[in-house]
């Protein structure tokens, strides 16, 4: 069971918020049997199929089929993909449209399902596979560390976990995995998924993801990866106090040009260029056309070089008639998004309705030959008619890839290594790191949602069987006695009597996930009321440790002289163990804000269904108007989304984060579009370190220019009185406007524990 993160109605104290029903014991639990789900609520998680039906046998290792064309390793990927296809019969080719592929008999091929997830690690169920499984931080979490390293090894352990379980007879290999939407609004149901709201760090994320997740070997991809959801898809479902319902499945996200070009696309455009081998189509329409039924969207694509297959979000191609009411029958939609370049439909449309289509006129099948080329080309790519799958009877590296490398020591040291490198510090007075500690009181509403959270696009069944919380992470592996209490009265006159305090504060899958949007980005009153109580009848200044995907606005928190340290982590699930290092000082934090934390009042101004990014007159109403006449109700004003464009003063910047230790910095201009920032340790304390270079183009602020872009950024580690040089490329690409632009260092300031961001972007670093 969790709390919720709510007041309850009718409870004046709000206690009751705070009970919890303590898990059961895990440790020896068995995987559990899963549990059937609609196809859109991935926290609960699907009927498993039998092992014995996603075995793949490779038809090219047996006759008849090997001496066929597309069995020749000497041709080439796209003559043997046209050669199979080829071959097939049209009852066979419309089934292969759809993403659970039936048996292929004219190519010896068997069931085949498209749909596998893995976001936070290889997914259970009808989706993934049985079994225990490494789960990692969320990339919310991850996007923190700002480590390209840390991304690439992330991926390239679930893919190996992927190609390991497909090995064993269990999965398939391609995985529906990152997403690369942009944290553009707060309230944003799946900001979890992405790393981030900035555009370039996204990209530079989905690059190093992807790279490490495909890891070609022995001239075959590991797995595949998808980048999602193309493209501007960042709303779940949202009702306002006037009455007005926004949803994914309806919304004609109205996307300016510009906006497209530098926010929403350039994250998707890096995909590409890393050679990622799938994409995803959304939900929504763009301007007035479904996105799997944009061929000059899908198109854009291919301009960028991507060779691959496209998918359609789960059910969006019905969506091309039954609510975007874009086609005026069932076989026209087929035919849009056929035609626009959508290969495979998740879910049944376009396998029922192609045959209508076909009749009709409307599409032939040299238009269905195409989107079925696309599809055995990745999986031609995968080694899928050249490998083994065996073992014991390799025909490459990727076969030899056994089942015990799920959940091996290494990948779950990296799941830990997300939180550790991640966790990023937003305030501390001195009270942290803990010392001296032996009694320490945990409470709070996300103290023990570990086990909530990991079935949400990752695995239920866990490493090991259990779900350590954060409880766990702060024992010191027993030498500290924790009193973990929910109850508030019992909480607050726990606080009395230990030595430190530790509150567990945030969100959970109730509060905002795929499908739901977060009512509201302001601090719980319960949650709020909790902290001053207990912090009054603490010895000291208390810890509070934000676990959540949605940016609470902190205010109260960062004024209270009780509370001594906020940390946030993001959603790290089970992974949240990797935090004790950081609270007890053996690590300093260096984590750094991927989300602009906003005072409450931005909830108030603008919908989340405006698209804009740049500030400006909204068309929506403002969100806090009650008038259930629509029509009286006032307009919003767009204030700027992301740091980007937010003109007002934030409650934490993008990019800010503390540490344990004190650094110097100097930057220095090598080359048109080169630096260098010499980074030295002033403090007693070893640590990584987070340097972000910005720029602040000409005319920043006016006429929809943005207030300054991250254009590069790196990670290093620097001892103490070591001196570390980082060297910076900025590509010539952004210098696209005339005129002179500063660049600003966004390191550590050089007050005690530093980095106060908005003195360092007002100082700056120098001009080009």
């Amino acid at each position: 069971g969790f709390c919720s993160v709510l007041s309850l109605p009718g409870d004046p104290r709000g206690v009751k918020a705070f009970i919890h029903t303590p898990e059961t014991p895990q440790a020896q639990r068995k995987p559990s049997k899963p549990s059937m789900r609609k196809a859109m609520l991935p926290f609960l998680l699907a009927a498993a199929a039998s092992a014995d039906t996603r075995k793949l046998t490779n038809p090219c290792l047996s006759a008849p089929f090997a001496a066929l064309p597309f069995c020749n390793a000497s041709l080439t990927i796209d003559q043997r993909s046209r050669d199979a296809v080829g071959r097939m019969s049209l009852t066979e080719k419309i089934d292969a449209l759809g993403t659970e592929q039936g048996p292929t008999p004219s190519l010896g091929l068997g069931k085949y399902d498209w749909w596998s997830e893995a976001t936070s690690g290889v997914a259970n169920g009808a989706h993934g596979a049985d079994g225990f499984h490494t789960h990692f931080a969320y990339p919310v979490t991850t996007g923190m560390a700002f480590n390209r390293s840390l991304w690439r090894v992330t991926g390239e352990a679930i893919g190996r976990e992927a190609r390991a379980l497909m090995n064993a007879g269990k999965a398939y290999s391609t995985l529906w995995t990152p997403v690369v939407n942009l944290a553009r609004d707060p309230r944003w149901g799946r900001n979890v998924e992405v790393p981030g709201e900035d555009p370039f760090l996204t990209g530079e994320y989905a690059s190093s993801f992807i790279s490490g997740l495909q890891n070609k070997q022995g001239g075959f991809l590991q797995a595949s990866a998808c980048c999602k959801h193309f493209v501007a898809n960042e709303l779940e479902k949202t009702t306002q106090l006037d009455g007005e319902e926004y949803d994914r499945r309806h919304d004609n996200a109205q996307v300016t040009e510009r906006d497209l070009l530098d926010s929403y696309l350039p994250p998707f455009e890096a995909c590409v260029r890393a050679g990622v081998s799938g994409l995803m189509c959304s939900y929504n329409s763009l301007n007035g056309v479904p996105a799997c039924a944009s061929k000059e969207l899908l198109d854009t694509a291919k301009s960028w070089g991507f060779d691959g297959y496209v998918t359609s979000d789960c059910d969006a191609d019905r969506n091309v008639y039954n609510t975007h009411k874009y086609a005026a029958t069932r076989a026209e939609a087929v035919r849009d998004v056929l035609t626009a370049g959508t290969d495979v439909d998740c879910g049944e449309f376009v396998t029922r309705h192609a045959s209508k289509a076909l009749a009709e006129g409307l599409v032939d099948e040299a238009l269905i030959d195409e989107r079925l080329v696309n599809l055995f080309k990745v999986r031609l790519r995968l080694g899928h008619f050249d490998l083994s799958f065996d073992n014991k009877k390799p025909r490459g590296p990727l076969d030899m890839i056994p089942e015990s490398v799920v959940c091996s020591k290494a990948h779950v040291q990296t799941s830990y290594e997300g939180v550790a490198q991640s966790a990023t510090l937003y305030k501390n007075d001195g009270a942290l790191p803990l010392r001296r500690v032996e009694t320490l009181l945990v409470s709070g509403p996300t103290a023990n949602i570990s086990q909530v959270l990991a079935s949400y696009y990752g695995p239920r069944d866990v490493c090991g069987g259990a779900y350590p919380g954060l409880v766990d992470a702060v024992r010191e592996a027993g030498r500290v006695d924790v009193v973990y209490e929910q109850d508030l009265d019992r909480a607050v006159a726990a606080a009395s009597t230990v030595d430190a305090v530790v509150l567990a504060l945030g969100t959970d899958l109730n509060y905002a996930r795929e499908g739901r949007d977060a009512p509201s980005i302001r601090l719980p009153a319960d949650q709020l009321r909790l902290v001053e109580e207990v912090a009054a009848a603490a010895r000291k200044p208390i810890t509070v440790v934000l676990l959540t995907a949605t940016p609470l606005d902190i205010t109260a928190l960062k004024a209270n002289d009780k509370v001594g340290a906020i940390a946030h982590l993001g959603q790290p699930s089970v992974a949240v163990v990797g935090f004790s290092d950081l609270l007890y000082g053996r690590r300093s934090f260096a984590g750094r804000a991927v989300q602009t934390v906003y005072p409450a009042a931005y909830e108030d101004a603008i919908s989340i269904a405006d698209f804009n990014m740049r500030p400006g007159p909204s068309v929506f109403a403002r969100p806090d108007c009650a008038m259930k006449n629509v029509s009286r109700c006032p307009r919003g004003v767009n204030p700027g989304r992301t740091y980007r464009f937010y003109e007002g003063k934030a409650v934490v910047p993008f990019g800010f984060g503390l540490s344990y230790t004190t650094f110097r910095y100097a930057l220095r201009v090598v080359g048109a579009t080169s630096f260098v920032v010499d980074v030295t340790n002033t403090g007693s304390m070893a640590s990584d370190d987070v340097v972000l270079l910005f720029l602040v183009p000409p005319n920043a602020g006016a006429d929809g220019v943005a207030l300054k872009n991250l254009v590069a950024f790196d990670r290093v580690h620097v001892g103490v009185n070591a001196t570390v040089s980082v060297a910076l490329s900025v590509p010539s690409t952004v210098f696209a406007k005339k005129g002179a632009y500063r660049v600003e260092a966004g390191v550590r300031g050089d007050s005690r524990v530093g980095f106060d961001a908005a003195t360092v972007f007002v100082r700056g670093g120098g001009v080009v």
